[in-house]
């Protein structure tokens, strides 16, 4: 039996930007799979990792969906001449398919001798916002 200190998981890391550049700075990655997944916070850059700061933690070889949550913003605004009451705004940030395992179109291919950094392109939504009372 050899020990190596090696973990079965691999460290990954990327960035995710709108289509004309801008870094998607907010929310986070999803690498999902059939059985789990595995998420990294989105820095202001763009910029996220899993499994870079500790050994035990990372993504298994496989294929994963690719999904970014924690992309919509809720805010309360207050009415037009009643600072009491308050309108929830929801404003959407990123294409809705890019939001839900199911419809993304995002995927890839984590293997341990293969490519670490997966960097990805989303859409912006075609509306933005939606008020509720």
């Amino acid at each position: 039996m050899s020990v190596c200190g090696c973990s079965d998981k691999i460290k990954i890391s990327g960035n995710v930007t709108f289509t004309d550049g801008e870094p998607v700075g907010f929310g986070s990655v999803v690498f999902e799979s059939p059985k789990e997944s595995f998420s990294g916070r989105l820095d202001p850059n763009g910029h996220y990792t899993i499994g870079v700061n500790n050994d035990s933690k990372g993504v298994p070889a496989g294929t994963y969906k690719v999904w970014l949550s924690g992309t919509t913003l809720l805010e309360e605004i207050p009415q037009k001449g009643n600072s009491e009451v308050f309108d929830t705004q929801t404003t959407v940030r990123v294409a809705s398919k890019y939001t839900n395992p199911n419809s993304t179109d995002l995927t890839v291919e984590a293997v341990h001798n293969g490519n670490k950094t997966f960097d990805f392109t989303v859409e912006r939504p075609t509306s933005t916002a939606n008020f509720k009372k």
